[in-house]
């Protein structure tokens, strides 16, 4: 049984894609509000949301079979190490291309489909370089009303941008392989609702980074309140809202148009600097970010 959100996200995934990218667009800015690290930010994600996915996976009715309970779990551990280099990559990269560098995750998608033997819609192929130049613009990597094509100040922002991209490759490879994973379940067995799947994926979650904050010796936000108010906002707003509606989508999707459906995200964080941080976009960010939302409209058409 779906709930009536999830029921809509299979009859129009193409929205409901769309939708959860704009719900877990916020993780980042509400992470920075909590001042936590990384894992400890993960950490919460999966123990906050697990019970609420436990309650709505019952809702579901159907236990999952042994092996997808396992692919789940390890998806969900793969999504705590994507985090995890994601953010030792900006200081690194600096945050500009930590930004750009994960989301090569629709390269990982688009190679995994084609290893499957799955056919990639012409329009969502043609939607990529569009897309990945609005990314490049919005982080100012590439500013054409700055004064020059390639923004050096972006690209030697960083302490090590060679180490940098290897863990940013490494972010875009765990996320991709979780999307490909978790729509893998999907597809595979009609009885794995996205609830039920998230449910298992939180315990993998919750056991990597576990493991990675105990290492950096704390569990909590430096500040317990607002911090742990934060924190339980962005595990309602991802966890519980923003991923289900992404798996319930994604299996009705091809599998490249939905990895370019999620770059709604830098979007909507972009719209979300602006309203919470009073973070002013350059003529180059607005420009980057129309060529973007151009490029997802491409690979969105039916």
């Amino acid at each position: 049984m779906r709930s009536a959100p999830l029921s809509f996200a299979t009859r129009h995934p193409r929205l409901g894609a769309a939708l959860g990218a704009l719900a877990i667009s916020q993780s980042s800015p509400l992470a920075k509000l909590s001042g936590a690290s990384p894992a400890v930010v993960t950490l919460f994600r999966g123990a906050v949301a697990l019970p609420f996915l436990t309650l709505l996976a019952r809702r579901e009715g159907h236990a999952p079979a042994r092996r997808d309970r396992a692919l789940a779990i390890l998806a969900g551990g793969l999504f705590a190490l994507d985090l995890q280099c994601f953010h030792v990559s900006i200081p690194l990269l600096g945050v500009a291309l930590a930004t750009v560098v994960p989301n090569a995750q629709v390269f990982i998608v688009g190679l995994f489909a084609a290893l499957a033997g799955e056919r990639t819609p012409g329009r969502a192929i043609l939607a990529i370089p569009f897309a990945l130049l609005g990314l490049l613009m919005l982080a100012r990597v590439v500013d054409p009303f700055g004064g020059g094509v390639i923004s050096t100040a972006v690209v030697s922002a960083g302490s090590d941008p060679a180490i940098g991209v290897l863990w940013g490759i490494g972010a875009a490879t765990f996320y991709g392989l979780y999307l490909v994973i978790t729509r893998r379940i999907s597809t595979a067995s009609s009885a794995v609702g996205p609830f039920t799947m998230l449910r298992d994926s939180a315990l993998g979650t919750i056991a990597v980074s576990f493991a990675i904050a105990a290492l950096g010796g704390t569990l909590l936000p430096p500040q317990l309140w607002p911090g742990v108010g934060w924190l339980v906002l962005l595990a309602l707003m991802s966890q519980v809202l923003g991923y289900p509606l992404i798996n319930a989508s994604i299996p009705h999707l091809p599998s490249v148009v939905g990895s370019l459906l999620l770059f709604v995200q830098p979007l909507m964080t972009l719209v979300a600097g602006v309203l919470i941080f009073g973070e002013i976009p350059t003529p180059g960010q607005l420009a980057g970010a129309l060529i973007l939302f151009g490029g997802v409209l491409v690979a969105a058409r039916k």
